[in-house]
């Protein structure tokens, strides 16, 4: 076995065990070079939300360190498997070098990262994402019904405004990977008209006539709006958008009603969910990251969301399958979230939906 400045490791069973933890950073020690252990990254299944703090103490005392961080999610990953529908943990375990520290303690030192973890519950997104003016990248926590409790913990101990900000050592160069998961079915227009979250005019047509000269409507349920970040088209030719569910197509008032308001001016194109797209999306992102890198990253951080992975792809995680086939060997870990956190065209985060955000630390 190679050694590794970092390293994963994984612990599961039918039921949650605090035990779990501690063997999913003992399974990443022993793939580990001999080293002190600055902080761990771990992550818990949905089961440890109520009550984690003993699984937290129990990979703290493994690694012999209090600096845990992490979350609960409905689904989590490393570079050699993925875990749903059991209860476990994984981990990440890295040396003092490259060690995570939260952004409160980096400020008062002068540190201003190049690039912010952040995680979050969906409670607290909205506040997380603006209270940091630096680019962001990480998740949302996730769990089976959308209700919560949502755990987040950082330095062992959990937070109460249910976010975290961290970042790694700023001797690490990053390379961030964004995979988009649905398919453009138009090019990119603007909305000439709209009241709240009804659409009236598009590129000078009326809304259902534009979609219909696009889109076969024969199943206009998995139908998505793709709006601008900004009236700036380059915004949405960067890929900087929403993605917003189209609700009704109205053919006699020839409109079009969005799950969400929507101003005139804002470019669009219109989109649906497709495997190929998704998969040939990754595949292509990561290769691109690849050719900047031009060598293999020490380790990686992958976070798909949770339409996307084994159920979505007929069984196989393909944004894991691409990732190891671009980069085998490398430790990765990760969760499948709610919504991803990305960088924007004008905002230092904003969030991603049915996307894989993926960043390689080198």
């Amino acid at each position: 076995m190679i050694k590794r400045r970092v390293a994963t490791g994984a612990s599961y069973g039918a039921i949650a065990k605090d035990e779990y933890a501690r063997e999913a950073v003992s399974n990443a020690l022993a793939k580990m070079r001999p080293c002190t252990v600055g902080s761990v990254l771990l992550f818990l299944s949905n089961e440890y939300a109520h009550s984690p703090e003993s699984a937290i103490k129990e990979a703290a005392k493994a690694a012999g360190t209090p600096l845990v961080f992490g979350c609960c999610a409905v689904g989590l990953l490393t570079e050699e498997e993925w875990l749903l529908d059991v209860e476990g943990a994984v981990a990440m375990v890295f040396p003092q070098d490259m060690s995570m520290q939260p952004l409160r303690v980096l400020k008062p030192q002068g540190i201003t990262p190049e690039l912010v973890f952040t995680l979050s519950s969906p409670n607290a997104i909205e506040l997380a994402i603006a209270n940091c003016a630096t680019p962001q990248f990480g998740s949302v926590t996730s769990d089976e019904y959308g209700q919560g409790p949502y755990s987040i913990w950082q330095n062992g101990r959990i937070v109460e405004q249910e976010y975290c900000q961290t970042a790694f050592s700023s001797s690490l160069k990053t390379e961030l990977v964004l995979a988009e998961g649905v398919e453009r079915l138009s090019p990119i227009m603007q909305i000439n008209r709209s009241i709240a979250n009804t659409v009236y005019e598009v590129d000078l047509q009326g809304a259902c006539d534009n979609i219909s000269s696009h889109v076969s409507l024969a199943s206009p349920f998995d139908l998505f709006c793709a709006v601008s970040e900004t009236n700036s088209i380059e915004s949405i030719e960067q890929g900087h958008y929403e993605l917003i569910h189209v609700l009704d197509i109205d053919s006699t008032e020839n409109t079009i009603k969005l799950a969400d308001e929507v101003k005139a001016g804002r470019y669009i194109f219109w989109a649906r969910r497709n495997i190929t797209s998704a998969q040939t999306s990754i595949e292509v992102e990561l290769s691109k990251a690849k050719g900047r890198l031009n060598k293999e990253p020490e380790f990686g951080l992958m976070f798909a969301n949770v339409t996307r992975g084994p159920e979505f792809f007929g069984g196989i995680d393909m944004d894991l399958e691409a990732f190891k086939n671009a980069f085998p060997g490398t430790p990765l870990i990760g969760f499948y979230g709610n919504a991803e956190i990305a960088p924007g065209y004008s905002a230092p985060a904003i969030q991603r939906h049915h996307a894989t955000v993926s960043v390689l630390f080198s």
